[in-house]
């Protein structure tokens, strides 16, 4: 018998299903949620067992209409019963009790059926009782297939009890056809079978897709915490329920968990994940509500709001987070940071808890990692302004707000421009003149770089073509940019098309850490716009990786000697050494030298003195508006840094050391 039993469980895939509470509760729900069709069920054979008596006149039928009125009743009793009662006072006992007693009443039931069935072909062979025997049988056989579909032990139950008595009645008044119809009856029975353990395998397969679905909408399917919605709604009901209670916020996140995905894969990581989500819950317990925020990032509502009982937590998760994780037969290594916010004195909702966290998280990351931070709202001021400043910067880019400075480069010997370098400049319509040193790490973590950098062209060259032709411009190349080249090559060809200005007249700059990642595609990049007629500078030469295979392997015009070095040039032999070794080699491979940070008349005489033909500094001037250009052309040199310096400085000149673009 257990062999059987559990090859019909097999078949047809667990039919009470004991370890699925909930697809259990499911099922029986089933057997009660269509009133109407066990109502029209009773009215139906009630109403058969009728018209059997009017046809025969037998009381055999009144008998079984007797029963089938007071069975009526008593299933109408248990259903309206079990739709009236308070369904989550039900224990899995109580689901059973209900279950139980609809399959009793229903076996008798189906039986007095397929009695009336077989009455009516104990008469003699005749269409009316042998059609209505036919289609009672039938009918109630299709019905319970139908209803009890995800009952598969009920529906045969209730039709075998049903087909039963037909069957044997075709087989004892076979008349001409009769062996025939009870063959179509067990072909009708057994096509049934398989149509009910179909609809049960679908019903059980749409139930528990549909428990997913509601698992997944309130739990993180990899760690089986609580979502982020779900926390909100925690969160939110603490706050409602206990609006005195103070509590803490704990945001947790893995310190570059990207290099665990790059490295190791995406496999690994989804393992370090769960490893964490499970020494979290060691270390807090269960006292303390997490969630799986997403990715590597966790929220955990702490019951304390004391500073010491937060801290000791937080330390003791990062303790416990920086353990080495084996991943199959990887060793990783890593650490955590954390922000901490505090309910009420820090935030009285959900949002601005979780979003006062995050802002420690991001302190507390930008400290090197591997530590916490309490929220401090200088903190969160100065957050504010540069999310405002990266807003703004969009609207600025898309109105061409951003716009060039320009300072000039020198010829030592003639002390004549030969050029003028680009400069980025924003002044912003609430705090003022914003040094690109500010604005420019914003628009690089915001990925605004190509933007900018594309309309300081566009700008740049437009205000170049109307200076003398022998003057070029010099615009930054960032390294965002250049990993793009196609459309950084775009933005050229488009600058120079729209400008009219000649492709030598252009200088692109670039530093040396563009050319360690990939030296051959750079290569490769920067010959394409040689090709065109662009040239090419390398920028702060000297600091870095610098490399004199640079000098060989690429095809610059122009290099640059970084302001370090003309800062110390008169105080330092080395710095003066440096320089000066660097015009020889600059001279031998016909490359122009040009000297930044020139600030004083000391170090240009010196400069001069050693070979060095170009440079650019403050001693000549400061950067200055494309309208001040033009003044450039029409004084003396001398003359030109004294008027210019002064116009430069009302203007929201620049700061030294800036970053440019």
């Amino acid at each position: 018998m257990g062999a059987l039993n559990s090859l019909w469980r097999k078949t047809i895939g667990l039919d009470d299903h004991p370890g699925d509470d909930g697809l259990y509760i499911h099922l029986v729900n089933s057997l009660f949620t269509s009133k109407s069709s066990l109502f029209s069920a009773h009215a139906l054979g009630a109403v058969t067992a009728l018209s059997a008596y009017a046809i025969t006149r037998d009381m055999f039928f009144v008998y079984a209409f007797i029963f089938l009125f007071a069975a009526a009743i008593l299933r109408t009793k248990t259903i309206l019963g079990y739709v009236s009662i308070n369904k989550a006072d039900l224990t899995r006992k109580d689901y059973e009790r209900f279950d139980r007693n609809f399959f009793l009443m229903s076996l008798p039931f189906s039986f007095v059926i397929g009695l009336v069935s077989w009455r009516l072909m104990t008469y003699p062979p005749a269409l009316e009782t042998h059609t209505l025997a036919a289609g009672n049988t039938v009918g109630y056989m299709m019905g319970f297939f139908a209803r009890n579909a995800g009952r598969p032990k009920l529906a045969m139950s209730q039709v075998a009890a049903c087909a039963g008595p037909t069957f044997i009645g075709y087989l004892l008044n076979p008349g001409q056809q009769g062996y025939l119809y009870a063959v179509l009856l067990v072909g009708i029975f057994l096509a049934n079978i398989y149509v009910s353990i179909s609809l049960h395998r679908n019903i059980v397969s749409a139930y528990h897709a549909m428990r997913e679905t509601e698992f997944l909408a309130r739990f993180d399917k990899l760690t089986g915490l609580a979502n982020r919605f779900t926390f909100n709604k925690i969160i939110d009901k603490a706050i409602e329920t206990e609006p005195d209670e103070p509590f803490a916020i704990i945001f947790l996140d893995l310190d570059k968990f990207k290099e665990i995905n790059d490295t190791l894969g995406h496999t690994a990581g989804d393992a370090v994940i769960r490893e964490m989500a499970r020494r979290i819950g060691d270390c807090l317990g269960a006292s303390s509500q997490i969630a799986r925020f997403g990715g590597d990032e966790f929220l955990i509502k702490l019951d304390e709001g004391d500073h010491d009982a937060v801290a000791l937590v937080a330390s003791r998760l990062l303790t416990e987070l920086s353990n080495p994780y084996m991943i199959d037969s990887s060793i990783v290594r890593a650490t955590a940071s954390i922000g901490v916010s505090v309910y009420p004195s820090q935030g009285k909702t959900t949002e601005a808890l979780i979003k006062k966290a995050d802002i420690a998280l991001y302190e507390a990351k930008k400290d090197g990692g591997a530590g916490w931070r309490d929220f401090d709202a200088k903190i969160e001021k100065k957050i504010s302004e540069t999310r405002k400043i990266e807003t703004d910067m969009r609207t600025a880019i898309d109105d061409g707000d951003l716009f060039p400075y320009f300072q000039p480069i020198y010829s030592l010997k003639t002390r004549e421009v030969v050029s003028f370098e680009a400069l980025v400049r924003w002044s912003h319509p609430t705090f003022g003149p914003i040094s690109p040193d500010v604005f420019i790490p914003i628009a690089e973590r915001a990925g605004m770089v190509d933007e900018i950098g594309a309309l300081m062209l566009l700008q740049a060259c437009a205000a170049a073509v109307n200076w003398p032709e022998n003057v070029g411009v010099a615009v930054n190349v960032s390294t965002r940019q250049f990993a793009r080249p196609a459309h950084l090559f775009a933005a050229v060809v488009k600058a120079l098309r729209e400008s009219g200005l000649a492709p030598h007249r252009l200088h692109l700059e670039i530093t040396e850490s563009l050319l360690i990642n990939d030296p051959n595609a750079t290569r490769r990049t920067i010959q394409q716009f040689v090709h065109l007629g662009v040239q090419f500078s390398l920028d702060d030469f000297g600091t870095g990786y610098s490399s004199l295979s640079y000098l060989k392997d690429f095809p610059f015009r122009k290099i640059k000697i970084d302001k370090a070095f003309t800062e110390t040039l008169t105080t330092n032999n080395a710095s003066a050494s440096i320089i000066r070794g660097v015009s020889h080699i600059a001279a031998d491979l016909k490359l122009d030298l040009v000297v930044e940070g020139i600030e004083t008349a000391e170090q240009e005489q010196f400069l001069a003195a050693i070979g060095v033909e170009y440079g650019q500094g403050y001693f000549f001037s400061h950067p200055v508006p494309q309208a001040a250009v033009g003044s450039f052309f029409r004084t003396a040199p001398r003359a030109q840094g004294a008027n210019i310096l002064k116009f430069a400085q009302t203007a929201g000149g620049p700061r030294r050391n800036e970053t440019n673009i």
